[in-house]
């Protein structure tokens, strides 16, 4: 296609400089004025010109249309839901419950002493109710037995809590009707929930207060009135 452009190009231009020749002859014969030449010098430079702008766009290749896809936008204000917040346990909680740490059994004790009377065993992992503290004894109290067992052998405190949680086992019963759950442990602040009775609920002693027991619900500490639930701890107690 350009080579076809070139040749007749080149033909009109020569069939025009002929032309002009003859031209030029004829009014030089016959004294024509010099603006008579210097208009077809300018006629001929401007077909040359557009003569060569055509061949420019016969070559110049045409960019075709390509299907872009259209793409939707993404709404910009949809609703995103908050993550819970993590709860953050304090490094130390007292806490009223023993947890033996055993692999067997350990003895109960009718004192505190190795040489005392043993009036009971409590299994590995078995817990009992502190009634007493001491350096080297603690008296609790595990199902039918009350006794004294050796610290050397049991877990308390933060570390009992932490084995309880472990084992799924630390819970609270809701033993009112239709009690309600809050969000704070008082009785002026939001009520979140009410619990019917019998309800468990994941115990954290770690927040709870003298009058309040605190649960997990949906990730969210809550409060309970102690006077209408219990701690309830899935572990075996002591035999005799």
């Amino acid at each position: 296609m350009k080579h076809r452009y070139r040749l007749v190009s080149g033909l009109v231009l020569a069939v025009l400089a002929i032309v002009w020749v003859v031209f030029l002859t004829l009014n030089e014969d016959k004294g024509s004025p010099s603006g008579t030449k210097d208009t077809m010098v300018t006629q001929l430079n401007s077909i040359k010109d557009k003569i060569k702008e055509q061949e420019v766009n016969a070559v110049t290749p045409t960019a075709e249309p390509t299907d872009t896809p259209s793409v939707t936008p993404e709404p910009t204000d949809a609703p995103v839901t908050p993550a819970p917040t993590p709860i953050v346990l304090p490094e130390y909680t007292k806490f009223d419950y023993i947890l033996a740490n055993v692999n067997e059994k350990m003895n109960v004790r009718e004192g505190a002493g190795q040489n005392k009377k043993v009036v009971g065993s409590l299994p590995a992992n078995g817990y009992g109710k502190v009634i007493e503290r001491g350096t080297e004894w603690f008296k609790i109290k595990s199902g039918d037995v009350t006794g004294y067992v050796s610290t050397q052998y049991i877990l308390t405190d933060t570390e009992a809590i932490n084995k309880m949680r472990e084992l799924d086992a630390l819970k609270l019963t809701i033993t009112g009707k239709d009690v309600n759950v809050r969000t704070e442990p008082n009785t002026t602040c939001e009520i979140k929930l009410q619990a019917k009775n019998g309800a468990v609920y994941d115990y954290y002693p770690e927040f709870s207060t003298q009058l309040f027991y605190a649960i997990l619900i949906d990730g969210e500490i809550c409060y309970v009135s102690n006077s209408y639930s219990e701690v309830t701890i899935k572990l075996e107690t002591a035999k005799k």
